[in-house]
């Protein structure tokens, strides 16, 4: 399915996201045009970059000299394995490598693409190491053969003289957000998409108002691959064909037709039969800390409480950080660092020694990755 251009591009993103990431460079990200210089990527970006080639495609890398000669090994490896590792974002732990065979992708690609087949373009904004990437990319562009154009997110280029009637432009809730911002319309006859993360409320009828024809949403998690489409922000969400669902459980169970075993939904979810969803919350939000359970939402709630505490995230140390919890904070207006005794002091009469954080690290918002996902920090 992957061509060896598809594998190069899939490696360029790779590439491209670890040094944003070194950055901390928002936007400045995933521009095809650009030719990566081993010589002037940092050692450290270099050795953590081909590392992560190697997870997606499933092999070790050997020593290169050029980009080129990486990507030729990840496709080989590619063409003998027909799986890929797809690392999940790590915003509620560590992160995870879900294997996605090709035959899994196929059928999403033709399940989920079937809502765009009358597209005359597909443009993407999410990198290619992505689920929606790929499904953007590579699945639906190979199936129903619709060009497909890869372009940074950046909502100040000339959008309007670049899309044409008929196009698809995916894209994600913080992209969006930026999009509209920036005071950006579309031509008549432009479908949009979003996907990675929650659609924040409102964004559908926004994006409708600056000329948008149809705005569509995709649900789904790295664990899963694509659940649901929805093309109105009230409605439920579609279950995709591809999918079996239980009904009588309790949580809500699906499966993968093909596939041994039954899987909760990654949300909380209200289920509107026949096979329509409201994702309510996230139910993967409890670590283990020293062998006990412990509530993430519940820690972040009592740490809230403090008034000097604006916004908040709690998370699990990596292991090299250690094996407690860390929490990052956003103060409110006239509190300074100072505050963090006084604040150490408030939780350790509300929390248990496990449910404590010992490292606290401020901001002035909460981190998020550069699709807009709550990030490490």
């Amino acid at each position: 399915m992957f061509s060896l251009e598809q594998v190069e591009w899939i490696v360029h993103d790779i590439f491209s996201t670890e040094l944003v990431k070194a950055r901390r460079d928002t936007f400045a990200f995933f521009d095809t045009s650009e030719k990566l210089d081993l010589q002037k990527i940092p050692q450290d970006v270099l050795k953590h970059a081909t590392h992560q080639v190697g997870l997606f495609f499933g092999f070790k890398p050997e020593p290169f000299p050029e980009l080129s000669q990486l990507s030729y090994q990840a496709y080989e490896a590619y063409q003998k394995n027909k799986f890929v590792y797809l690392s999940t974002s790590g915003s509620t732990g560590t992160p995870k490598q879900i294997l996605h065979t090709q035959e899994m992708m196929e059928i999403e690609g033709k399940s989920v693409g079937c809502h765009f087949k009358d597209a005359k373009r597909l443009i993407t904004l999410t990198p290619r190491q992505h689920l929606y990437g790929i499904s953007f990319a590579v699945l639906f562009t190979s199936i129903y053969k619709i060009p497909t154009i890869a372009l940074p997110p950046l909502p100040v280029q000339p959008w309007k003289s670049i899309l044409q009637e008929g196009d698809v432009l995916a894209g994600f809730p913080l992209f969006w957000e930026y999009f509209l911002q920036a005071g950006n319309t579309f031509p008549p006859g432009v479908t949009t998409v979003t996907s990675t993360a929650p659609c924040p409320k409102g964004l559908f009828t926004r994006l409708k108002q600056v000329g948008a024809e149809r705005v569509v949403e995709l649900y789904g998690a790295t664990d899963t691959g694509g659940i649901g489409v929805r093309e109105d922000e009230h409605a439920p969400f579609q279950i995709n064909d591809f999918w079996e669902v239980d009904a009588t459980h309790q949580p809500l169970l699906i499966h993968r037709k093909g596939i041994e075993g039954w899987i909760p939904f990654p949300d909380k979810v209200e289920f509107i039969p026949p096979r329509g969803i409201f994702p309510l919350k996230r139910m993967d939000r409890v670590v283990q800390v020293a062998g006990v359970n412990v509530s993430l939402e519940r820690v972040e709630k009592i740490l809230q409480q403090h008034p000097a505490v604006k916004e908040c995230r709690v998370r699990l140390m990596r292991p090299e950080e250690g094996k407690r919890l860390k929490a990052f904070i956003v103060l409110n207006t006239g509190y300074t660092e100072q505050v963090l005794p006084q604040m150490r002091s408030y939780l350790t009469s509300q929390l248990s020694s496990h449910e404590m954080p010992r490292s606290f690290t401020f901001g002035s918002s909460l981190p998020t990755n550069s699709m807009g996902k709550h990030s490490d920090w």
